[in-house]
Order: structure tokens, then sequence, then C-alpha cells
């Protein structure tokens, strides 16, 4: 049985994969929605007891799924990071380390809800970033 569902969207090929992200093979692209990176920093900001490393476990995620597929372009469908809070130290220092593991991957993200708020990821992890 295979991971995934192909589906033919305006005559190209998609995978709606299990992992809650869709791969589009005849590109090499991999595109995940709403990673909100620093969600659980913003809310531990708040007083919210939240669990630290969430970032972290959802870098390993994404690990994964550029493992099992032969991926050029990671491409973010909005809300990379979940609020200006997410912009924590300890947020941005996994996001840079998995970055550097990942230097000749060509990543993208098209601004979502959040992204206005939140604001941009910082330059140096070398994304794309695009208006909705």
């Amino acid at each position: 049985m295979k991971p995934y569902v192909a589906i033919t969207l305006a005559g190209e090929e998609l995978w709606l994969l299990a992992d809650k992200a869709i791969y589009y093979p005849a590109e090499r692209s991999l595109l995940i929605a709403d990673a909100h990176f620093g969600k659980a920093a913003a809310y531990r900001k708040l007083g919210q007891p939240v669990p630290h490393g969430t970032t972290k476990a959802n870098l390993r995620r994404l690990d994964s799924l550029l493992d099992a597929y032969a991926c050029d372009h990671l491409i973010f469908l909005g809300d990379f990071l979940h609020a200006p809070e997410s912009h924590a130290a300890g947020t941005l220092a996994a996001l840079e380390q998995w970055r550097g593991e990942h230097p000749a991957l060509r990543i993208t993200l098209i601004r979502g809800n959040h992204d206005k708020r939140a604001g941009d990821p910082p330059a140096y992890l070398g994304i794309d970033v695009v208006p909705e």
C-alpha cells in the first residue's frame, strides 16, 4: 500500500501524504502548510505551561519527509512562525541548525495570516518569502 493518495490537479500529479504534506513529484517539491514554528515558545511567553522541544520534534518530522522523497524545493504554505514571540533564541537556533543541515535545499515561504503578525523568518535562514 502506498503511503499517499495520488491526485491530479490542473493536469499535474500531486501526492497527498499521510504525514500531512503534499509531494509534487514533477517539481521535486514538498509542500507544508501551517508549520507554526515557535508556537510553544509564544505560549510559554504568555505564561501557558507547554512542553519544550516541539520545534525540534517538528524539524525531525520534516527531516523524515525529506529523506523519504526526492526534494529539491520545500514550500511552506503560510504560517512559518506562529507569532512575534516565536523569534525566541531557542526556536531560531533550532531552525538555523536545521537549515545548516540542508544548505542545498531551496525553501520558499508563501506568507499566510500568521506571517503578517509574526514577521518574516530571519534572512540568515535563506528562505525566499513571497506574498499570498
